[in-house]
């Protein structure tokens, strides 16, 4: 008798639905079919308390059913996951009407011919890490730990909680991959995210 999974709700759900949505252009990753109000989040290991973002894919209902019927297998949805995050998000342009203002605010008349301008100060983020490795890239680098988390549960399972040796595969990963000892994995080059997905999963 199988295991019924109890599905977790998922925290700021809209806002995850909006950042997945993005991440696919709002249109199926499989079928390219865009009715996005009707789209279903999967979670790609099955595991319905496994929240993260980089577990998550938005897909349309059929998709989602060919998934749960194992139509479309594990692993294509991971590499359609992977694809993803490695495309650059493109919004697309929006329809809006600019209010603009010349005179002072108090002066103002707001139409067509009005041009506002707001002086913000940029703030500027510092970069744990430097440019061109995965950690720079923060969705990669969530999936990367993500993928590392996994490989953890399935290690736990195997030898007991109280039994594994978490630093021991992170050392190993830096050393295949040749990163040096003050730094971390996510020091990899962009480059290598693909191997690198493949050495972790």
């Amino acid at each position: 008798m199988t295991e019924k999974k109890i599905r977790v709700r998922i925290p700021q759900e809209n806002k995850v639905r909006a950042e997945l949505q993005k991440e696919i252009g709002s249109s199926c990753p499989f079928c390219e079919n865009t009715e996005v109000g009707h789209f279903e989040i999967h979670h790609i290991d099955e595991n319905p308390a496994n929240n993260e973002i980089g577990n998550l894919l938005l897909l349309c209902r059929i998709c989602h059913s060919k998934i749960t019927k194992g139509d479309l297998s594990q692993m294509e949805v991971y590499k359609k996951k992977i694809e993803l995050l490695k495309e650059p998000i493109i919004s697309k342009p929006k329809s809006e009407k600019t209010v603009n203002f010349n005179a002072k605010v108090g002066n103002a008349v707001v139409g067509d011919n009005n041009k506002i301008s707001i002086n913000q100060q940029k703030k500027t983020v510092k970069q744990k890490y430097p440019e061109g490795c995965i950690g720079f890239e923060s969705v990669k680098a969530n999936y990367i730990s993500h993928l590392i988390n996994r490989y953890n549960e399935y290690k736990e399972y195997e030898v007991g909680k109280g039994n594994v040796r978490y630093g021991v595969f992170g050392a190993t990963l830096k050393k295949e991959f040749k990163v040096g000892a003050t730094r971390t994995i996510y020091n990899v080059p962009l480059e290598g995210f693909e191997e690198y997905v493949e050495e972790v999963g």
